[in-house]
């Protein structure tokens, strides 16, 4: 039945395609950087304590001495405390020096992180000495990796010199786990460190435990240090809190604010084509209004009608999904390549994937519905007397979704002027943040 309007289904099919598809490539853009942006185990049960200044909001302290981190992991409400501390070497042993991050973790680091290896074992327990000292490993990025030794398996037991200290490479990690560097590694933090050395703590809490609750406990244990080490806090006071890890993530402010609108834009996009595809449809069904009354009048019922235009009209839709896909993935390799690395968190990773196309799947059955629904309501309620005459053929049916046609066009129009409006607001803000003077050369 498509292939009989040629024209009308291409014209169906093109509009469809474009609003599908960049639905499809924003939301590959929301899930990698919003809904999934990291690999590690229950990203949103991980809790990041930190100390805000009373007087000034913007001066938050997430580090603390490591002395504190045995003192938070002992709080009744925390099941297990990690700590990493991040760390630049220098990277020699017969190749040219470079910079190189050595990214030091607790010994429980990967168990709390829950991201298995490519190759070989992550750090354990047993990499801290009896007295303390770190052994002498390291487990390497993927980037590193191939970096290093061209992605063979026979880097194990190879030896990597960070600061004119030879280290055993012990294990791989895969490529989306990026813990604070994409292109360096992880060795064991030694648990002989100066008490006052500094690291950054993250915890997870024990089963039932709320936020609140657990959170009172921080709030209360950093009040005794502060009487025993006033010089350590803000003089004015300060608030103590967890913070959810989605909740920090880099994506979580500017960058979220502006997916949020991205998508909306879409969204709207969506919809006016879901408008002139019912409208498209309806102008076909005034041409059909004969032959749907000969199959009514050799005995269709109603029902019967409306599920055979619906089908037709998911057919088509999931076509249009099919281009759609195709199309967003041009439309995601190109947000990818624009997108600032510093709004993204290093473990996103941006794709057409599964949880994408099922979400493809669902918008291009639900268009379908929308904008199908109309004109199959209006073959439906056919009168089969005026529509059989020959004289009357199509000028009933027309009439009778002219005000629903018209309805559909000016939907399409106001939300046009809409989207046109965001748009020109947006292009307008831009070019003024490129003449703002910051006050120097």
């Amino acid at each position: 039945m498509l292939g009989k309007r040629p024209a009308l289904s291409l014209v169906a099919l093109g509009s469809l395609a474009l609003g599908i598809g960049a639905v499809t490539a924003i939301f590959s853009v929301v899930d990698g950087v919003l809904i999934s942006p990291y690999p590690y185990a229950h990203p949103d049960r991980i809790w990041a304590p930190q100390v805000q200044d009373a007087q000034n909001p913007n001066r938050v302290l997430p580090a603390c001495p490591y002395a504190d981190l045995r003192l938070i992991a002992q709080l009744p409400g925390v099941s297990m405390a990690m700590a990493t501390d991040p760390l630049m070497a220098l990277l020699t042993g017969g190749r040219p020096p470079e910079n190189f991050r050595a990214i030091a973790v607790t010994a429980n680091a990967f168990q709390f992180l829950g991201v298995p290896t490519v190759i070989g074992r992550p750090i354990l327990p047993t990499d801290i000495r009896p007295g303390g000292e770190a052994e002498p490993v390291i487990v390497l990025s993927f980037r590193a990796w191939q970096h290093l030794f061209n992605a063979s398996p026979e880097a194990l037991g190879q030896t990597v010199v960070l600061d004119d200290v030879p280290r055993t490479v012990i294990g791989v990690m895969p490529p989306r786990f990026g813990w604070w560097t994409n292109d360096g590694g992880w060795v064991p933090l030694a648990t002989s460190l100066r008490a006052d050395a500094t690291v950054f703590p993250i915890l997870r809490l024990r089963p039932g435990v709320s936020r609140q609750a657990a959170e009172e406990q921080y709030r209360a244990l950093e009040n005794q240090l502060a009487r025993q080490f006033p010089a350590r806090f803000p003089k004015n006071g300060f608030r103590a809190s967890l913070i959810n890890y989605m909740d920090i993530t880099v994506a979580s402010g500017e960058m979220r604010s502006s997916l949020q609108l991205l998508f909306g834009a879409v969204a709207f996009l969506l919809l006016i084509a879901c408008a002139n595809v019912a409208n498209l449809q309806m102008t076909g069904a005034t041409a059909r209004a004969r032959e749907i009354a000969l199959r009514m009048a050799v005995g269709a019922g109603r029902p019967r009608v409306l599920a055979q235009l619906l089908t037709e009209n998911i057919v088509l839709s999931l076509t249009g999904g099919i281009l759609g896909v195709l199309l967003a993935l041009g439309i995601t390799r190109g947000v990818v390549y624009l997108m600032p690395e510093f709004y993204v968190p290093n473990e996103a990773r941006i794709s057409v994937n599964g949880p994408v196309l099922l979400f493809s799947l669902a918008v291009s059955i639900l268009t379908g519905i929308l904008f199908g629904l109309a004109p199959a309501l209006q073959c439906a309620r056919l009168d089969l007397v005026e529509a059989l005459k020959d004289s009357a053929r199509g000028s009933n049916s027309s009439a009778a979704g002219s005000r629903t046609r018209n309805l559909l066009v000016v939907a399409a129009v106001a939300l046009s002027v809409i989207l046109l409006a965001g748009a020109s607001l947006t292009i307008r803000g831009f070019e003024n943040l490129q003449h703002v003077d910051p006050g120097f050369q």
